[in-house]
């Protein structure tokens, strides 16, 4: 920033002090040349104020629209290596997704090879075995069980209809108690009621 001001100051000095030729070491006759290469001959053909470098105006100029120039062409490079950059990497983005999918679909012809759907569940060969293997015992186990039960089953079923006619034969038999007990005990309580209703005989 220092440099810049200095350049400015020279380029005023030179206005009104300095009058060198306008062909030598001119950026605008050096766009072969680097800007690096330009500045440095711009400054070697300057002339020098006390500490300062007095650069004529039209050289300032002149640099600064071969910088512009070398920004313009850098920034439509940068652009047109960023927009091959998206390209590339929208291709890779594609070319993954594709390796992905195909990836995937190997993936699933391989579970399809070695597994068996069960209920609309992917299920490997071992695992449907053994899925298998284990229901068929279940329902042995439970056709022999189910086999035992009814045998028990049968043989409760006589005794305790047997218990139930004996608890039906006592109780009727009980009924016919408690019948005769509540018979009498009305019969007492009339015995009762008609003594108490006829009072003591008077002589």
């Amino acid at each position: 920033m220092r440099n810049f001001f200095s350049i400015l100051l020279g380029a005023f000095l030179l206005l009104v002090s300095v009058n060198v030729s306008a062909q030598v070491g001119n950026p605008a006759r050096a766009d072969s040349a680097s800007l690096q290469k330009q500045f440095d001959e711009m400054l070697r053909v300057s002339n020098r104020f006390q500490t300062y470098k007095v650069v004529r105006e039209p050289f300032l100029r002149a640099f600064m629209a071969n910088v512009q120039d070398s920004i313009s062409t850098y920034t439509t490079e940068i652009k047109e290596l960023n927009s091959t950059i998206s390209t590339q990497a929208s291709k890779i983005q594609e070319q993954t997704a594709s390796i992905a999918e195909r990836d995937g679909t190997i993936v699933g012809l391989e579970e399809d090879k070695e597994s068996i759907n069960l209920l609309g569940m992917p299920l490997s060969k071992d695992t449907y075995s053994t899925i298998m293997w284990t229901t068929i015992l279940v329902l042995f186990g439970a056709l022999l069980l189910a086999l035992f039960r009814m045998r028990y089953a049968t043989g409760t079923a006589t005794e305790a209809n047997e218990k139930a006619a004996k608890l039906t034969e006592e109780l009727e038999t009980s009924k016919r108690r408690r019948l005769e007990v509540e018979q009498n005990l009305r019969r007492q309580l009339q015995d009762e009621l008609n003594k108490r209703t006829q009072g003591p005989r008077t002589i």
